[in-house]
């Protein structure tokens, strides 16, 4: 060993246990070690495009370290590589990240799929620990320090099903109704609700009514989603099956009860509904969260705030209690749904993210996280007082769009110019003024912002140069920089 290697390890040990204490960094002193991200959000929040662009601008870190300057371990220079785990033969299908980087990068750019079913992708990263005991142990080891981040991308859909676990068919029954029979869901639900007027649950089992029963009630989702905007939607799987086909346990829906505990006589349509439910519950909720969940550390939530705005009061509402059932789901201490599921299952630290920012101008995307901060501020409360790590911010996984001015009615306002799908030309939008809080019941009658959907920008997909952003450096740092240090 070098005298003054030898000497700088004397120094450390000599000024203290405090000194030592903050020098200390199992990151540093292991030569590797995994954690597990966890990507999922509401429906077309941008997942796909949010895992492709991280990994993207991580593998072009080491050429453009401009391109991710607020990840600590590429703003210090302490990165050195990284790269694809080809090695790892994971359980899980593949994220397609070469198909969706070769997409983005043809002669007419476009975006890739959306998530369709659980995959993961892994990403290791090479880097010279902060520490000072870390370096001192990498130049014994003569080799860097590297953590593997195995990411895990899955339908949001899925994620809204934990809360089914706590109810009974019953009382799950009488919840979906009760959302049905109001406002937009009341339009959207109107065949299946006439269905249910005309099949009691205690009436003999059918299996054609069933699957009548439940391709209507399918139908219903479909429509609520796609052209209402809304998102607390169960069963997840019935909107996004993954790899599931026409199970028995898929064939249920909601019925019409109003006793707060009936027992449904054997051969009834609701002791068929109520057992397919239970099979549902424990083959795929259960198992999902059972086969995956007990290891995921840490967790990202995108959510499209800007879609919800545009959608209307009922949409935005939805979103802000499909927010609170995941947060409140998970909760992240003793006495949560996934703890009472998996024993020693730990996410620690979570991010909220409100997806597109750059369809806003600079001006307002503080007023993006801030809007979204204020929707999940309850749930929020309650995990921080369980100790858990939660921190919101505003990101672009890909920016498509960019700022501008322009006179409105004589003043000047700031605008976004971007190239809206399956158009020729740029055009400038005013997006109006995004609120820092939640409307009030008034402020819904004249439409808050003008936001399409833009075109994907050209990039090269060789990772070079990367692909602009906006604060995925940021979103990094929180959820794995303390595992890079």
């Amino acid at each position: 060993m070098a005298t003054t290697d030898f000497s700088r390890w004397l120094g450390v040990l000599n000024e203290g246990p405090a000194r030592l204490a903050d020098a200390f960094s199992l990151t540093g002193l292991s030569q590797s070690s995994t954690v597990w991200l966890a990507v999922t959000g509401l429906s077309r929040a941008g997942k796909t495009v949010f895992i492709t662009s991280l990994i993207h601008n991580l593998l072009s870190a080491f050429h453009n370290p401009n391109r991710m300057p607020l990840l600590d371990v590429v703003g210090e220079r302490r990165l050195l590589a990284a790269r694809l785990d080809e090695t790892h033969a994971g359980a899980l299908p593949r994220f397609p990240y070469r198909e969706n980087i070769e997409a983005m990068a043809r002669g007419t750019p476009d975006w890739p799929d959306r998530t369709a079913d659980i995959s993961e992708i892994g990403v290791e990263v090479f880097y010279r620990p902060a520490s000072m005991l870390g370096r001192f142990a990498g130049q014994i080891r003569g080799s860097a320090s590297r953590l593997n981040i195995r990411i895990v991308d899955y339908p949001g859909e899925w994620l809204l099903d934990l809360p089914m676990l706590t109810q009974n068919y019953a009382e799950w029954s009488r919840g979906m109704v009760r959302l049905m029979r109001a406002g937009v869901r009341a339009q959207a639900a109107a065949p299946f609700l006439s269905f249910l007027d005309a099949h009691p649950a205690q009436q003999a089992a059918s299996e054609d009514v069933a699957i009548q029963a439940r391709d209507l009630y399918k139908r219903y989702l479909f429509t609520a989603r796609d052209e209402h905007g809304l998102t607390l939607l169960q069963p997840g799987r019935f909107l996004c099956p993954g790899s599931l086909g026409d199970e028995i346990f898929m064939r249920f829906a909601p019925l019409d009860v109003s006793d707060a505990n009936p027992v449904f006589a054997r051969g009834t349509l609701g002791a068929l509904m109520q057992e397919r439910f239970d099979l549902y519950k424990r083959e795929v909720v259960a198992r999902f969260y059972e086969d995956h969940f007990r290891r995921y550390a840490r967790q990202i939530v995108l959510v499209d705030v800007l879609r919800a705005l545009l959608a209307g009061r009922e949409a935005f509402e939805d979103t802000r209690l499909a927010i609170d059932a995941i947060l409140r789901s998970f909760r992240y201490g003793r006495g949560n749904i996934l703890s009472q599921l998996l024993s020693g299952a730990h996410i620690d630290r979570v991010l909220l993210a409100a997806t597109k920012a750059d369809h806003v101008p600079d001006v307002q995307r503080d007023h993006l996280a801030e809007l979204l901060r204020n929707m999940a501020a309850l749930p929020v409360l309650d995990m921080t007082a369980r100790s858990a790590d939660i921190d919101v911010a505003a990101i672009a996984s890909v920016i498509s769009t960019v700022d501008d001015s322009q006179e409105i009615d004589g003043q000047r306002v700031q605008v976004v110019v971007g190239r809206p799908l399956g158009q020729e030309k740029r055009v400038k939008f005013f997006v109006g003024n995004v609120p820092i809080r939640p409307p009030r019941a008034g402020a819904w009658d004249t439409p808050f912002l003008n936001v399409p959907a833009f075109e994907p920008p050209a990039i090269d997909p060789s990772p070079v140069d990367g692909i602009p952003h906006i604060n995925l450096d940021v979103a990094l740092e929180f959820l794995l920089g303390d595992r890079l240090r």
